[in-house]
């Protein structure tokens, strides 16, 4: 069967493909303008509540002009939502009386509303910011439900909550690693790190439960905590993790041993050495090295001539090095029956020490 196309309907058929490349050359054009428009007004609307936050921090907040200016664009959704992200953003680069200024103008022009209205989303990423702004502006109220978000499934929700939690009570706010069973991330044990400033005594029955997690980030970001409050007395407990399952886990132990040290350490990482993968044991020649123990100098001798691994060889020369080992290492790179590869380890290690 054979079909006749009409000219008329040829005419026709571009002339409809012509129509919808116009209407959408129009959408496209209509989009850029718009977030241009976007993009302009939060530039224009940044400057405007940078300078209110400025002239309330240092008292001059009194003309009148200004002031009408800033209540229209309040008026605005869009300008109230920037306002709140500055606001939390300034909070964090101020202390003292500059701080509670700029909680004043949170609680002055109503943004708490905004806030709860976050926390009470839907959308995940929205709940986040909710928490995150009523933490920053220390609204107590908030306290019970950042709580309940602890237990939320998604990831952005649980960890604003936690960062809230510890940033409000400190210490005491970990209570939640007791049962926690979800990763945490490198990133957020840095930010519950820093915002704990001491540790109450007596807490070394609950650390100390806490590295005998089944859940390997809790037991590494406990690991990190003990290093940075040094809490000698829970040496024994990171020692007997050199056999747990996870190599992340142990090289956090050693990590710990090295930063709490005693007189037994270094007699410890030479007994272990042989039984531990390679990672583990490049993370045993760190921790030498900076301990910068004599101790431990026939043992990286002997790694230095026997063992099978050449970033070992490598490492045990850098701690020779440092050991003040010059002399015996270029005896050895200069002696003919040296092999070559050995040779070249050492000069790899003296040319580091010139760097």
């Amino acid at each position: 069967m054979h079909y006749h196309i009409a000219l008329h309907e040829l005419i026709l058929a571009i002339i409809i493909v012509l129509v919808l490349v116009l209407v959408l050359i129009i959408m496209v054009l209509a989009y850029s303008f718009y977030s241009y428009r976007i993009l302009h007004n939060r530039q224009s609307w940044r400057h405007v509540i940078e300078y209110k936050i400025m002239e309330t921090i240092v008292g001059s907040d009194d003309d009148e002009d200004r002031k009408s200016e800033f209540a229209k664009h309040l008026k605005e959704p869009s300008f109230r939502a920037l306002f709140l992200d500055v606001l939390v953003d300034s909070d964090r680069k101020f202390s003292g009386a500059a701080k509670q200024s700029i909680n004043r103008l949170f609680h002055d022009f109503k943004l708490e509303d905004e806030a709860w209205r976050k926390l009470r989303h839907r959308k995940a990423y929205l709940v986040a910011g909710g928490v995150q702004e009523l933490a920053a502006m220390n609204v107590e109220e908030a306290i019970p439900e950042i709580t309940n978000k602890l237990n939320d499934p998604r990831t952005a929700v649980y960890q604003e909550a936690q960062y809230a939690i510890v940033t409000y009570n400190g210490y005491e706010g970990l209570g939640f690693l007791d049962h926690f069973d979800r990763p945490l991330s490198d990133w957020q044990q840095l930010r519950l790190l820093y915002s704990i400033h001491d540790i109450p005594e007596q807490t070394e029955l609950q650390v100390g439960s806490w590295l005998k997690s089944t859940n390997d980030s809790v037991v590494i970001f406990t690991l990190r905590l003990i290093r940075k409050f040094r809490l000698m007395t829970l040496y024994t407990e990171v020692f007997q993790l050199m056999n747990h399952h996870s190599n992340k886990v142990r090289m956090q132990a050693i990590r710990t041993m090295q930063a709490i040290e005693n007189s037994k350490t270094i007699e410890q990482f030479i007994t272990l050495f042989d039984h531990q993968p390679l990672e583990v044991q490049n993370e045993i020649l760190k921790a030498m090295k900076v301990a910068r123990s004599r101790e431990c100098e026939y043992f990286l001798k002997e790694q230095l001539w026997n063992h099978t691994e050449v970033s070992i060889k490598i490492s045990a020369a850098e701690v020779l090095v440092v050991l003040g080992e010059v002399p015996y290492l270029h005896e050895i790179a200069e002696k003919e029956d040296t092999y070559e590869e050995l040779k070249q380890i050492i000069k790899h290690a003296l040319q580091e020490k010139k760097c």
